[in-house]
């Protein structure tokens, strides 16, 4: 039992200073020595848990993808328990995203990076696996209360998770993020008001 648990605790150290210096750096920048000597593991203990650099960088990616929907989430939860109707809960949502977009390491490893690392395809296959799920379930929420005009929620969605994409990639590269945060954020509200049925 100890030495499994010891096994679970090297590998979360290794994630867990990836992580740092992934976000810190980038990608490129680091080399798996630092990482192994940081997290006080062998190299051995590296690759018995992880193939290679990039599939230590998988885990990262989508840790940040999870802390991200997470985020969401709770943004949503948050509005709903305020007692928010179904278009602010579903804003509320947006909002999360676009805050996430001015921590610059987490967009180091979301946005700089993964798409070179892991490649463009899998990049948006892993990112729609969270991204997609958020945004269709605040669709179906907008539909079943009439705030939305009937329609098929898939390819919505679809183009909803390119406009999160690009509005947080704009914000994090910005040369003033919390500016950008400001005036995209406005941006996407007004996009946002045109899907609203007033019918």
């Amino acid at each position: 039992m100890a030495a499994v648990k010891e096994t679970l605790n090297a590998r979360e150290r290794l994630i867990a200073v990836a992580t740092e210096l992934f976000g810190e750096r980038g990608y490129h920048q680091t080399g798996t020595e630092e990482i192994v000597r940081r997290s006080g593991v062998t190299r051995g203990s590296l690759y018995h848990h992880f193939a290679d650099k990039s599939a230590l960088f998988e885990e990262v990616f989508d840790r940040a993808e999870q802390r991200v929907s997470s985020q969401v989430r709770a943004a949503a939860s948050a509005a709903i328990e305020r007692g928010e109707d179904p278009w602010s809960v579903f804003v509320a949502g947006w909002e999360a995203v676009l805050d996430t977009a001015v921590d610059e390491p987490l967009q180091r490893i979301r946005v700089v990076d993964a798409p070179a690392v892991l490649g463009w395809r899998k990049w948006q296959e892993r990112n729609a696996r969270y991204t997609i799920a958020n945004i269709q379930a605040g669709l179906v929420l907008l539909l079943e209360h009439g705030v939305l005009a009937p329609q098929p929620v898939a390819p919505l969605a679809l183009l909803l998770m390119g406009l999160s994409n690009q509005a947080v990639a704009a914000i994090a590269g910005a040369e003033n993020p919390l500016r950008a945060r400001q005036d995209i954020g406005a941006a996407v509200r007004r996009l946002l008001e045109g899907l609203r049925y007033n019918g």
